[in-house]
């Protein structure tokens, strides 16, 4: 080491002794301090980027470039120049924390095979499904509840429900749609196909309604009376597209949606009511109880079923 300039000295809040106490005086210890690996250059200057602790303990990214020079012995001599990037590499980090942050709020609002799409490709082409299985859910008598209560603890039971509904569709497969109120929309076999779905859906289907079980124990400690849930579920082709410019939604229509809905409507709270298509998917491996052919809002007559549980063979618990 033969020269340290004032910049330098100010910029590692360093003197000349203390560089050589804490750095060293050679080439090599410079490259070690900086925790380059690489090797010195012999004809063309090498740059690198590197993190470094100044004397006050805060974090230094520079750009270091190192030249070599030979005298008239060819003795290589070396010239080292540092760029201070720390400003840089500071926004660089922000970016990417930002980044990450956008990247997850799209992962919730979107399935990952459509975020990756819109990804690469700026929009998510429509896709048909020839079978999917579409579940709606319902409270009985939660509107009246909710003129009871403030919006405040609305919006927190609204909260701790859906939540608890998240985690029962994350076990079992199936892509959450969206709320309305306190509708609660889902599907199996979309965005990525499976032929399981009537399956997976039923059994999410008994994961609500222990959720809402759950949560009933607690209320009734406050005195409060029990939510029973109403649910339908019916199998067939569905169209999904993302929609919309502004809050751009993931949605599913065709007469599958309609109908899982008119199944809900005519469910006995408490209940999971399918359709026929269902039924006609599942009947091997649940017990489920004809209702007979149903009066539906624009449909007719469904035929419908409830589903009970799993059938004792497959089940875990007396309960199916």
């Amino acid at each position: 080491l033969t020269h340290i300039n004032d910049t330098f000295k100010h910029m590692h809040g360093m003197t000349d002794n203390s560089y050589r106490n804490d750095v060293g005086s050679t080439i090599g210890d410079y490259m070690t301090w900086c925790d380059y690996k690489g090797k010195l250059p012999t004809s063309s200057p090498i740059s690198f980027v590197s993190k470094v602790t100044d004397s006050q303990g805060d974090i230094i990214w520079k750009q270091s470039t190192i030249t070599p020079s030979f005298d008239a012995m060819s003795k290589p001599n070396y010239i080292i120049t540092e760029l201070d990037i720390t400003d840089v590499k500071v926004a660089e980090q922000e970016l990417q924390q930002q980044k990450k942050r956008s990247e997850e709020l799209l992962h919730n609002m979107l399935p990952a095979e459509i975020v990756e799409e819109l990804q690469v490709k700026g929009t998510a082409a429509p896709r048909i499904y020839r079978n999917a299985s579409v579940l709606f859910a319902d409270i009985k008598d939660f509107t009246q509840w909710t003129e009871r209560i403030s919006p405040r603890e609305l919006i927190d039971t609204l909260q701790e429900l859906f939540s608890a509904f998240d985690d029962v569709l994350s076990a079992n497969y199936i892509e959450k749609i969206k709320t309305v109120g306190d509708a609660y929309m889902c599907a199996g076999g979309l965005p990525m196909q499976n032929r399981s779905h009537p399956f997976d859906i039923i059994l999410a289907a008994f994961g609500l309604q222990r959720a809402i079980r759950n949560l009933d124990d607690k209320r009734a400690k406050n005195g409060d009376d029990p939510w029973l849930l109403r649910i339908g579920i019916h199998t067939c082709p569905v169209v999904t597209g993302v929609i919309g410019k502004i809050r751009t939604v993931y949605d599913i229509w065709g007469d599958t949606v309609n109908t899982a809905n008119r199944l809900e409507a005519e469910c006995q709270p408490g209940k999971v009511n399918i359709s026929q298509a269902t039924y006609n998917e599942v009947k091997d491996y649940f017990e489920c109880e004809y209702r007979g052919k149903i009066p539906a809002k624009h449909k007719g007559e469904i035929d419908m079923y409830f589903a009970n549980r799993l059938k004792p063979e497959y089940s875990a618990d007396n309960e199916g």
